[in-house]
């Protein structure tokens, strides 16, 4: 029977007896109604279930002058105890009906003062596991695991057609399972798998705003040992953090109360509390967390944590067994009263602006000691994540900070743009000078004050007047209003614009990184563009204006959303955004794994040169003198060792037919033996694309090579599709999708094949180019698109690159053209080297192009003649006089049927002959490439190599910081020099051997105080040499100063010293000897 049939009846039957049941001192009423037996028909097995279902109970009480206690409905009073219902004490509960009897939800709203608005609701799922008969005592672990999953599945079911059907919004929703059972288990097997349970609906919890749970059961370590009651709670309050607490339930001796006590060595935040503590109602950080994870972000403060488990995370997926407990150090950046930045530990929730910054320090696998860098990240529950004064300049001064440091800079963007605001001192009391008191529609004159209003607001310069007399009154017309609050309008954007350029200047000086969580609308959209390397959560938009504003602009509904605008199909697609992440925890674990790839700092290294500006006053004016100039370059690369041997061959063979330069760079799954994985050149699952669905003729990311961190180039081979969208805003236009063929530049992928070399060089990462494109894509649309511009910015991009290039044409690859040109390492031969595959080609022109031009058909004819003899005997016969005219004639069609049937093969001929002209072996015989590799033992190679160049130039660095003014060609003869002496002559020819250079470098480079170093020695003497040349240029130069340095260098020089300067200039005054 119905519920809602039940209860009238049963209410009508309890309210008869009130009387009685008063004078009996009756407290509680309870029915109980069993469910109808179906054992008498025919189909029993088949509605078995119905028989095994729980009898429903109904409970009147006294003290509710027996009304229905809704809050009992089908619990059985005798086990209340078991769903704890007090500790749900601080709210007024309500029962949600449940179809599951088994189930008991109600909805909370926390209990506050009279008179106040309840913001805290939340739903409470309870329920209790008992055995299938409901009699035994004892449950293997399986049923538990089983039971309890089945049981969770009904308990969010419940929850998801309560959370559909209420008109509140309810957030902290709670499940409770008290399982009755005594089951015999060891407890820490518990943890694993309710973590396991958890994290298979750890969407779907969250969707429910599930954020805690707590599982009570009843443990025996042994079938004969104690029953331990222990306690299991899981928070999520964060949504990317599951927090597990273990406890046993102990009796307190003295006060003989039950208390929870941890279990293991974590001590949870209810170790020592009673175990009916109430359950606390919603603090001001979990109401901020839920206004921002209702935005669809993070709340900010909430941020260091998620670094910190990212961090957790990112160090178990590289094979470390257990996190460093030391491993995350975060302090908050803060502005003083002065406006000055400081370092300060706050407790969350204590900022007043909405912007806040943090320093970190991370140990990770490439730094243990650590690394440095700094978070700022938008509030946006503070104005909605606006940007004012106040926040622009903690932006700017932690930005500053990075800089200064030489630290990494990451951005998290949850902004709303810039702040709009109103004098709302002015608001409350202006007044309208109407042109018709009666008629408000024929218009207004000004808006005004009365003198008594703009006595109140005179003294706060929040507005200007001007004193007029009209109406015979006295008016003050308002014609500037300033507000007495900073940030209303254009400062705003005057400091939006200061941050802007700091953005972009960090972007030149330091690595710096976006993160773009819900939103980043106006100077948001800028500043994470000029940082570049932007991450995108998937929910989330990049907009310079919103939809709303758009559609009144345009005059009728164009755009539904913001995402329509900036979402990821927009921004990912067109570069903006060089990759996406599922959710903000995503986006921070992407964070580090970029960050593993590049150095922790940014160095300067400055040499002393000598200054010949005109108008340089470093010391007195018209002398020459020294001066610092500085070169901005990174730390020593993150080199780790790698799990992937260095000389290992590659599998994966680059083929003629199209293929996925991925495979060629990753590796893939073996196509024909499966759990195989055929490698590729770079270490196996360390190559991160990056802007992978804008212009895919090209492919460009991070890898590592023998655990050395590099940045990539490739070529898509494979014609690719280009969509253009269409544009909401024009009713005529419709989308379009353009096929680009591969190994060919066209205007998009040229624009991000520069983009790319522009973030790697200020990453400090050595740079690979796969070369094999047949050159640019030059049509008129093309040209129109600006391919030229582009290609240009290549060039600029490898001029001023800092770290090795290494260009490598791969196997069937080949270079043309323009696209030769772009890329030679002609264009930076400090640093560039190209090689070139055994199977590869490089000319100006396809070997077909070259025939149509070099080797037309008169071409091959002349061939013809030359090497067949038929077609040359036939030649020579025609040419002859004696030939009859019939004859003539037959000879001319034989001569020219000869002529057809050879020109195809010909053809083929001229084809090789102009292919074997840009074989490997010419272009190496040209010196146009390094050297000619093997694809297979490739690998080995470039690591070797580039171990060399890396070390080279570091011993150049400090070569250069003794003496600025050598050259690089100075540079390599030295360092063959210094090998030479130290090795012996008769090993000179090792200096071709990169492995053997790079034990000697790292041999001598490493040694230890008291051991001879052969280059720290000679730069020592090279260091000497350039300063002794600097003085005795800067002395001949300005000889009336001669007297003044003898004098101040002998102030600063030891007895001893000065004793050997008196002995030689005693020598020098000495006559000489006849």
């Amino acid at each position: 029977m119905n519920d809602d049939v039940l209860t009238p009846s049963l209410h009508e039957f309890a309210l008869s007896k009130k009387q009685l049941l008063s004078e009996r001192g009756i407290r509680r009423l309870t029915f109980l109604v069993a469910q109808k037996d179906f054992r008498r028909r025919q189909n029993y097995e088949v509605d078995r279930r119905f028989h095994r279902d729980f009898p429903k109970f109904f409970t009147f009480r006294a003290r509710d002058k027996f009304e229905e206690d809704r809050i009992y409905r089908h619990l059985e009073p005798a086990l209340a105890f078991q769903l704890e219902l007090n500790r749900m004490r601080n709210f007024e509960l309500h029962a949600v009906p449940c179809a599951n009897h088994k189930m008991h939800l109600y909805l909370g709203a926390a209990r506050v003062e009279q008179g106040a608005e309840v913001t805290d609701y939340r739903f409470f799922v309870r329920a209790i596991i008992r055995h299938s008969d409901l009699v035994t005592k004892e449950a293997s672990f399986e049923y538990l695991q089983n039971e309890g999953e089945r049981l969770l599945l009904e308990a969010m079911d419940e929850l998801e057609v309560a959370f559909n059907n209420t008109n509140v919004r309810s957030d902290c929703n709670h499940i409770f399972l008290n399982f009755v059972p005594t089951v015999i288990m060891d407890p820490s097997k518990i943890e694993e798998s309710v973590r396991n349970m958890v994290m298979r609906y750890g969407s779907r919890l969250w969707k429910l705003r599930v954020l805690q749970a707590e599982l009570k059961i009843n443990i025996r370590r042994t079938p004969t040992g104690h029953t331990i009651p222990i306690r299991l709670f899981l928070t999520n309050e964060s949504g990317y953090y599951l927090d597990i607490s273990l406890y046993k339930e102990v009796t307190e001796p003295r006060t003989r109360q039950i208390m929870f006590r941890a279990y293991g060595d974590k001590p949870g935040p209810l170790h020592g509390m009673l175990i009916n503590t109430p359950y606390v109602t919603k603090d001001l950080l979990q109401a901020k967390r839920f206004q921002a994870q209702s935005l669809g972000t993070t709340y900010v403060y909430d941020l260091p944590e998620m670094f910190r488990q990212a961090l957790i995370k990112v160090c178990y997926a590289q094979g470390e067994e257990e996190a460093q407990k030391d491993m995350f150090i975060c302090t908050e950046l803060v502005l003083d009263q002065q406006g000055q930045l400081g370092r300060m530990n706050r407790l969350p929730g204590g900022n007043d602006v909405g912007m806040v910054a943090w320093w970190m320090e991370l140990k990770t696998q490439e730094y243990p000691e650590g690394r440095k860098l700094v978070v700022i990240a938008n509030d946006i529950t503070f104005q909605i994540g606006s940007f004012g004064p106040r926040e622009d300049q903690l932006f700017q001064q932690a930005s500053e900070l990075a800089r200064e440091e030489r630290v990494p800079r990451v951005y998290v963007a949850a902004n709303s743009g810039a702040r709009i605001g109103l004098a709302e001192e002015i608001r409350h009391m202006f007044r309208v000078a109407w042109n018709d008191w009666n008629d408000p529609y024929k218009g207004y004159k000004y808006l005004y004050l009365t003198p008594q209003d703009f006595k109140k607001v005179s003294a706060l310069n929040s507005v200007q007047c001007e004193h007029i007399e009209e109406e015979g009154e006295s008016r003050y017309m308002i014609t500037d209003i300033i507000g007495k609050e900073e940030g209303l309008g254009v400062e705003n954007l005057r400091w939006s614009g200061a941050i802007a350029g700091e953005t972009s200047l960090a972007y030149e000086e330091i690595v710096t990184i976006s993160l773009v969580t819900c939103r980043a609308i106006g100077i948001g959209a800028y500043l994470v563009r000029l940082g570049q390397r932007v991450i995108q959560v998937e929910n989330s938009h990049i907009i310079l204006t919103g939809a709303a504003p758009l559609n009144k602009v345009l005059g009728r509904e164009v755009y539904t959303s913001n995402n329509q605008l900036g979402g990821i199909q927009i921004m990912h697609n067109n570069g903006v955004s060089h990759a996406t992440a599922q959710d903000d925890f995503h986006g921070v674990c992407i964070i580090l794994q970029w960050l593993s790839y590049i150095p922790k700092v940014t160095q300067i290294h400055c040499f002393l040169t000598k200054c010949h500006k005109p108008f340089c006053f470093h010391l007195e004016t018209n002398l020459s003198i020294l001066c610092v100039s500085a070169q901005t370059v990174n730390a020593p690369l993150p080199i780790v060792l790698s799990s992937d041997p260095v000389d290992r061959e590659i599998a994966f063979m680059p083929t003629k037919a199209p293929y996925d330069p991925r495979w060629m760079l990753a590796g893939r799954p073996h196509p024909a033996d499966n759990g195989q994985w055929q490698s590729g050149f770079f270490d196996k699952g360390s190559f991160m694309e990056i802007m992978r669905p804008w212009a895919q003729t090209v492919v460009v990311g991070r890898a590592k090579l023998g655990g050395i961190p590099v940045g990539t180039v490739a070529v898509e081979t494979r014609t690719v599709e280009l969509t253009i969208p269409a544009d909401p805003a024009n009713l005529d236009s419709e989308a379009k999708i353009i096929q680009q063929a591969g190994q060919v530049w066209f205007p998009d992928s040229a624009f991000k094949t520069a983009q790319a070399i522009r973030d790697f060089n200020r990453e400090g990462l050595p740079l690979f180019v796969f070369a094999n494109w047949r050159g640019f894509s030059g049509g008129m649309k093309d040209m129109y698109d600006q391919v030229v511009k582009f290609g240009a910015y290549i060039v600029d991009g490898l001029r001023e690159y800092k770290q090795p290039v290494l260009v490598y044409i791969p196997p069937h690859g080949e270079l043309r053209g323009g696209s030769w040109v772009v890329i030679d390492p002609t264009i930076n031969p400090q640093h560039m080297e190209m090689y070139a595959d055994q199977e590869s080609r490089g000319g100006v022109l396809e070997a077909e192009g070259t025939v149509e031009i070099k080797f037309r058909k008169k071409d091959l004819v002349k061939t013809m003649r030359r090497i067949d003899g038929l077609y040359a005997e036939l030649a020579e016969k025609l040419a002859s006089l004696e030939l009859g005219v019939d004859e003539r004639k037959e000879v001319e069609v034989r001569l020219r049927d000869r002529e057809e049937f050879l020109l195809p093969i010909y053809h083929q001929i001229a084809v090789c002959f102009a292919d074997l002209h840009d074989t490997p072996g010419r272009m190496q015989e040209k010196a146009v490439v390094t050297d000619v590799l093997e694809w297979r033992t490739s690998r080995t190679f470039f690591y070797w190599r580039l171990r060399r160049l890396i070390l080279e130039d570091e011993v150049k660095r400090l070569i250069l910081s003794a003496n600025p003014e050598l050259n690089h060609g100075q540079l390599l003869s030295m360092l063959r020099r210094w090998f030479v002496e130290a090795e012996s002559t008769v090993k000179a020819y090792l200096w071709d051997n990169n492995q053997e250079v790079v034990r000697w470098l790292e041999k001598h480079l490493g040694e230890e105080d008291g051991t001879r170093s052969v280059i720290e020695e000679n730069i020592k003497y090279i260091r000497r040499d350039y300063v002794i040349q600097q003085i005795r240029s800067l002395v001949q130069a300005n000889p009336e100063v001669s007297v003044d340095c003898i004098v101040h260098m002998t102030q600063h020089i030891s007895p001893a010293q000065r004793t050997d300067v008196e002995r030689i200039l005693a020598t020098m005054e000495s006559p000489p000897s006849p």
